[in-house]
């Protein structure tokens, strides 16, 4: 595996430094492609959804009106589409449908173990075989994404040290404890 996103095995693998690739929409679909191809069910496969989320911020200057991503089940597979709604009933696919090979249910789960993961996209409509998020345009261009948080190199340590055996020291004898014994 050669590229851009050769670092990333399986969708667990996607980190916060990738998904600095929706600033173009060549290196969204590219990202997406990469995941879609390694995807398989309990590796993570919801992680793709960070992708979407972090489109729905000011990160990502190329999409207008609100953005909308429809999960749906296709078998043991689940198929997302992307597009926007540019008003009056107006609806513009933005990417390509893509499939992912793991349940829809695995997504589902991950949304409702941690919701906050795909802000600032919201739940819009849920069935067992569909999942519909979405983010208004107002919200994208007010949201930030998250500022990206970094352990410092001087908090790391790559191996924890022993700890240290001090030799107790021994008292000497004490002429008042003396009669204890007696």
């Amino acid at each position: 595996m050669t590229g851009q996103f050769a670092h990333i095995a399986r969708c667990v693998d996607l980190q916060e430094r990738d998904l600095s690739v929706v600033e173009s929409r060549a290196t969204t679909k590219a990202l997406l492609l990469h995941l879609s191809s390694i995807c398989s069910p309990n590796t993570g496969a919801a992680k793709v959804l960070l992708v979407f989320s972090r489109m729905a911020t000011t990160a990502c200057g190329w999409i207008d009106g609100d953005l909308c991503i429809d999960l749906s089940a296709r078998d043991d597979e689940t198929m997302i589409e992307a597009s926007t709604v540019l008003g009056g009933g107006l609806r513009e696919r933005i990417l390509a449908p893509i499939s992912f090979r793991a349940p829809i249910e695995e997504f589902a789960r991950a949304i409702d173990r941690v919701p906050h993961a795909i802000a600032p996209l919201g739940i819009r409509a849920r069935s067992p075989g569909r999942l519909s998020l979405s983010a208004t345009e107002a919200l994208r261009r007010t949201t930030a994404p998250p500022p990206p948080i970094e352990i410092s190199t001087e908090s790391l340590f790559l191996q924890a040290s022993p700890p240290a055996t001090a030799a107790v020291p021994s008292l000497p004898p004490n002429d008042v404890d003396a009669g204890w014994d007696d």
